[in-house]
């Protein structure tokens, strides 16, 4: 895809839209992953916030072919689990990317027989996005270990959903 075709794709939403394909991460996809943490200062890894990125629960959003974001989560004990990383290329944001990788993740842990999801975040509008479009309610925060997300936000909010509230709530809406 031409650079300016792209951008062109990103500003109109409905074009950006209809061409969004989410699919599993693949380790091939490393390399354009880790140009997406860059971005949002997430590609400290291995360290104490993020000790490993693997592939297993990953999934890539591509738009005519291009990754433009990807997020994961981690299964945790029995029906719990927590979402790793999130990122959406800036050229896209605001288009629904991020709300696809979320819905996309949030189905997968339902089919798993995840109940419990808990999200570490640092973004206030983050945290309100989570909180409008998801239903997470504020539980707690945490101290970041060193600076990972935004270096000015020294602290995760923890945010936890009820998946199986959450799919009733989408399923009458």
């Amino acid at each position: 895809m031409d650079p300016n075709d792209f951008w062109l794709a990103a500003k109109n939403p409905v074009h950006a839209l209809m061409n969004i394909a989410i699919e599993r991460a693949q380790r091939e996809d490393r390399s354009r992953i880790f140009d997406l943490l860059k971005m949002a200062n997430m590609h400290h890894i291995p360290s104490q916030e993020m000790p490993a990125l693997t592939y297993e629960n990953y999934f890539v959003a591509r738009l005519d072919g291009k990754i433009v974001g990807f997020c994961g989560y981690k299964i945790l004990v029995g029906s719990e689990a927590k979402t790793e990383l999130m990122v959406v290329d800036p050229v896209v944001r605001g288009r629904g990317v991020g709300y696809k990788l979320q819905v996309r993740r949030m189905e997968d842990m339902l089919v798993k027989g995840i109940k419990t999801l808990t999200t570490n975040t640092d973004l206030p509008a983050t945290i309100e996005w989570y909180k409008k479009n998801f239903g997470y309610k504020e539980v707690g925060t945490l101290k970041k270990y060193h600076e990972f997300g935004d270096p000015n936000i020294d602290h995760w909010t923890t945010l936890r959903v009820d998946l199986t509230e959450w799919d009733k709530t989408r399923q009458r809406g």
